[in-house]
């Protein structure tokens, strides 16, 4: 008997289950790069100042990922669920970077919040991106 993982990957079937399994990857992967993102940050309050430029660095893998996650759901699974998902993910990360450079404090102080937005939508995503799945996210 196999775990959760091997019984969702063995109901993958065809090109559309596969660009499934890759967008699953890339939603974990922007859930990792924002767990990397908040010990860069750390990085850079405790002293060490050129992590300020892998952070932004990262910051733009971590919105690139999520670009490349919403071509995916677009091609690959086509649930509502994913495609308007993945589009609030892109927009909801393209927001939280804006805010970096705001110059009003209180303003500002909402770009690591929504890093935390960020991080809880992408791994919802990931989770709900499962193949051979039927329900509230019907393909369109």
């Amino acid at each position: 008997m196999g775990g959760p993982l091997e019984a969702s990957t063995a109901r993958l079937t065809g090109t559309r289950g596969v660009l499934t399994l890759i967008l699953r990857g890339l939603l974990w992967l922007v859930v990792a790069g924002v767990v990397v993102q908040v010990f860069i940050a750390g990085l850079f309050n405790f002293g060490e100042a050129s992590a300020r430029e892998t952070h932004e660095g990262v910051g733009w893998t971590v919105h690139t990922a999520g670009l490349a996650a919403l071509l995916l759901a677009v091609i690959g699974p086509r649930t509502k669920e994913l495609m308007l998902g993945t589009l609030g993910l892109v927009v909801l990360n393209t927001v939280q970077i804006m805010l970096s450079t705001v110059e009003t404090a209180a303003v500002a102080a909402l770009h690591p919040t929504l890093g935390l937005a960020v991080l809880a939508l992408a791994a919802w995503l990931a989770l709900r991106a499962r193949t051979g799945r039927t329900g509230s996210s019907s393909r369109v």
